[in-house]
């Protein structure tokens, strides 16, 4: 952690105080950064005078200014000789509102006078003295409100104080626990112990406060009446409450009281009013002000109190059995099931499984364990428990939903594919129900997807439609998420969005959330846009997934799987260093062993060997072989991938590409043509180019065939590998720019460098090879074979500076003008320029120097 809290942000806040020319007045709340911010925008000033005012100093006149003023008693007018005593040009008086009236008045004298530059800092909120206020009422100084750090300040802030990348989640949670207040975030991050996951700082365990922090805290809080003090405990561990509850559980007079003071807020939403304590510390601090017996009376309170309203909200049903449970009493065991369920959903996995455990030994108690260890990780437990449970199942439905459940256990967490599969036919096989049986071949078709059978997944859904009439909701929705996931592995990548599209509709109108199939949805809309080219619409689907951990809880799945899609997407736009990045974030996630392991750590070795980093990519590989199950293509695909470029970066062509070749021999349709396409990157096109354009004799050329018109991406994939000529490959290479590929732009038109050369083209080819250089500058150090040999233009510092301006679209004499050069020294010039660059004319020299 740095030894100096570090600043960050307020770049427009720094500007506006540094060209107020008479000064301003900088308004906030406690906290949040005032006196820091100050500090900043003066820190390069000469003569800078401070006055810090506090309530000790108001006891005497002019107390805050006693350092500056002489120890002679005053002549004549008391106020001239105070200001005349003040020589500094700049006045920085911190915490005005508790500035004594004499020193209000001196103050407001010497802006009036205009020879001091005045800042000044107050609290929102607090009265001030009548000559402060008057600085901006009589619009003798601007006043400018400071507002609470946003998320993306926060985020710098935390990465510069920890020197790191900081998850983040981590950095939502810190943002949220202080509202942005700078002084709460330093003291939060002074009381964490930070954990360092390869790179990326995660925050981990339960809110703590510094024994700093609490006075702070307790002393804005202030003193409080008795009233007081049960209305904020109230709120401490139940709020939101409704207004008219909480009051009549505690005065409505000590609500109204708190209110004024800021100390809780009311805010109508929908047609309730809702209290909430005024920030989150604040709730921190009084439940640690609460002894045990004291919490649990407090919370039978609020448990009876809102069971009292029959459940009208379903979040009721969870407050009311944790409260319960928290305050020792005894609660209906359906009550605590409903409320686990609820749990769950959110991805609360400890509170989960806390209800799933009180909840006793019956056969839901049982499969809702079972399910939620799962979702933990824990998967050796989970089939312990599901497997006891399944035994208890008390009807088909029950059967279905445990063996269904454990089969999930048993596959993506344990690797063992067959016996999940197995466990799928005979549950199948044991129930009557046709909606069940739907349920159950449509799930083990989304299994085999995964395992790469696309066959038998095609003939699994098939089946499951054959059965009858698919009109179970439950089965509409599953029906139409394993048919997007098969149409995005199958390539069929257009008419995977449409089904996205209506299977998300579906799943708007069901009434639960149901995360995981919106999680599925969002892989295959991720898939299906990557292999279309869209790498907007990819990272905007794997953004989306990546909010599936806030919007339902801490889920680690949604934070890897699409952290690495996120990834795939970053790198192939050029930004490797930012797909790093994101992999590491991802990776911090992950558990022991993980399914994702390849996936996750495949794009973290795939961004370190396209930077030249062999060693550590090396190290991600075979980090991966020893904690991924490598259960299908699409978690051992990204694997193989990432060993073609590791072998490329080592000089290890012909390997790189036999890998490749081989790798795509296994793949999911719709990987084949980026492995195929790899080749060519990597300089092979002619023995590679029947592959790609789908003349060859291989399984992956028919693929490829297949799926050339499937959108711009693999056609343009094909063109690259047919291209033959400079200006072919030329266009090729505008044409990935176009699409965002911007690693392969650069390498496209180092392919056309190499051409026009071969072809005795000199101009031509130092124009491409110029424009490979340049693209290359755009992908954060990307070295891949094609882009190691660029020569770098070679511009004087005169040269660089007439094309700068020519760039901008100077004429000759404008430049002339400008430098002080004669006209035939700047087209002389500019000549020698073109001859370097390969560039023939102001647009093109324009684009080349962005």
């Amino acid at each position: 952690m740095a030894r100096a809290w570090p600043f960050a942000g307020r770049t427009a806040e720094l500007t506006e105080i540094r060209s107020a020319v008479a000064g301003l007045v900088v308004v906030g709340a406690p906290g949040v950064g005032k006196s820091r911010l100050v500090a900043h925008a003066v820190r390069d000033l000469d003569g800078v005078a401070w006055v810090r005012a506090t309530a000790a100093a108001a006891e005497l006149p002019l107390g805050a200014f006693g350092p500056l003023l002489p120890s002679a008693p005053p002549v004549g007018n008391p106020l001239g000789w105070a200001a005349d005593a003040v020589r500094a040009p700049v006045l920085v008086v911190d915490d005005a509102h508790l500035l004594d009236a004499a020193s209000a008045a001196l103050v407001h004298h010497l802006v009036a006078r205009g020879r001091t530059r005045v800042i000044a800092t107050l609290r929102t909120e607090t009265p001030a003295p009548d000559a402060v206020q008057a600085l901006w009422k009589d619009d003798l100084l601007p006043r400018m409100e400071l507002a609470p750090l946003t998320l993306e300040e926060t985020g710098r802030v935390l990465e510069r104080a920890l020197g790191g990348r900081v998850e983040q989640g981590t950095v939502t949670r810190l943002w949220q626990a202080s509202r942005g207040n700078a002084l709460y975030l330093r003291e939060l991050v002074l009381a964490w112990m930070p954990a360092d996951n390869g790179g990326v700082w995660r925050w981990r365990g339960q809110l703590e406060i510094t024994p700093s922090l609490r006075d702070t805290i307790a002393g804005r809080i202030g003193e409080l009446t008795p009233d007081e003090r049960e209305v904020l405990e109230l709120l401490a561990y139940g709020e939101p409450l409704g207004a008219d509850l909480l009051t009549t559980l505690a005065p409505a007079a000590a609500v109204e009281r708190l209110e004024d003071r800021q100390l809780v807020t009311v805010d109508l939403e929908g047609r309730r009013l809702q209290v909430r304590i005024g920030h989150p510390l604040y709730g921190e601090v009084i439940r640690r002000g609460c002894g045990t017996l004291r919490a649990r009376k407090l919370l039978r309170k609020l448990a009876d109190a809102v069971a009292g309203t029959d459940l009208r909200r379903r979040e009721d049903v969870l407050r009311v059995a944790v409260w319960r449970l928290d305050s020792g009493a005894s609660s209906d065991p359906e009550l605590l099931l409903a409320a686990c369920d609820m749990a769950r959903m959110v991805r609360d996995l400890e509170l989960a499984e806390r209800l799933a455990r009180a909840a006793g030994d019956g056969f839901r108690a049982r499969l809702a364990l079972g399910g939620i260890l799962f979702y933990a990780d824990r998967y050796a437990e989970s089939e312990q428990v599901l497997a006891a449970a399944s035994a208890l199942a008390p009807d088909d439905y029950s059967r279905i939903d445990c063996a269904v459940t454990r089969a999930f256990n048993l596959f993506w967490g344990l690797g063992r594919v067959e016996e999940a599969l197995e466990l799928m036919t005979a549950a199948e096989r044991s129930v009557t129900d046709v909606h069940a049986r739907q349920g159950v071949r449509s799930t083990r078709s989304s299994l085999e997807v995964f395992a790469g059978d696309l066959g038998a997944a095609r003939a699994s859904l098939r089946a499951a439609a054959e059965m009858g009439p698919s009109t179970h909701p439950r089965n509409v929705r599953a029906f139409g998420t394993t048919e997007a996931v098969i149409l995005a592995a199958e390539g069929r990548a257009t008419e995977c969005l449409e089904t996205v599209a209506r299977t998300e509709a579906a799943l708007d109108r069901a009434p639960n959330a149901l995360p995981s199939l919106r999680a599925a949805v969002l892989e295959a809309a991720s898939e299906a846009a990557l292999f279309l080219g869209d790498l907007s619409a990819a990272e905007r689907h794997a953004e989306q997934g990546r909010g599936l951990d806030g919007e339902f809880g801490s889920w680690a799945r949604a934070l890897v799987y699409f952290g690495a899609r996120k990834a795939q997407a970053l790198r192939l736009r050029g930004r490797v260093t930012d797909a790093l990045g994101s992999c590491r974030e991802a990776i911090a996630h992950l558990p022991e062993r993980s399914v994702w392991a390849g996936l996750c750590l495949g794009e973290l070795a795939h961004a370190h060997a396209l930077l030249g980093e062999v060693a550590a990519a090396e190290e991600a590989i075979e980090l991966a072989g020893r904690t991924g199950l490598p259960l299908g293509p699409a978690v051992v695909i990204p694997l193989e991938q990432a060993k073609v470029w590791t072998l490329a970066a080592r000089g290890d062509i012909p390997g790189a590409v036999a890998t490749a070749l081989a790798a795509a021999e296994r793949a999911l349709p719709a990987q084949v043509p980026f492995l195929l396409h790899d080749v060519v990157r990597l300089g092979r096109p002619a023995p590679n180019a029947a592959r790609v354009t789908g003349e060859g004799p291989s399984a992956a050329t028919s693929v490829t065939a297949r799926l050339t018109g499937e959108g711009p991406l693999v056609a343009l994939f094909a063109e690259h590998a047919a291209a033959r000529t400079g200006p072919e490959l030329d266009a090729v290479s505008r044409d990935f720019e176009r699409l965002g590929l911007i690693v392969h732009a650069a390498e496209a038109a180092a392919h056309a460098a190499r051409r026009y050369r071969h072809e005795g083209l000199t101009r031509s080819a130092r124009a491409a090879e110029t424009r490979a250089w340049a693209l290359s500058r755009r992908c954060q150090g990307a070295r891949t074979p094609a882009l190691l040999d660029l020569d770098v233009p070679d511009l004087t510092p005169r040269q660089r500076e007439m094309a700068l301006l020519a760039a901008q679209g100077l004429t000759n004499r404008e430049i002339a003008a400008r430098l002080v050069v004669s006209i035939r020294t700047v087209a002389n010039t500019l000549y020698a320029v073109y001859e370097k660059t390969g560039v023939s004319d102001r647009a093109a020299l324009a684009e080349l120097l962005g």
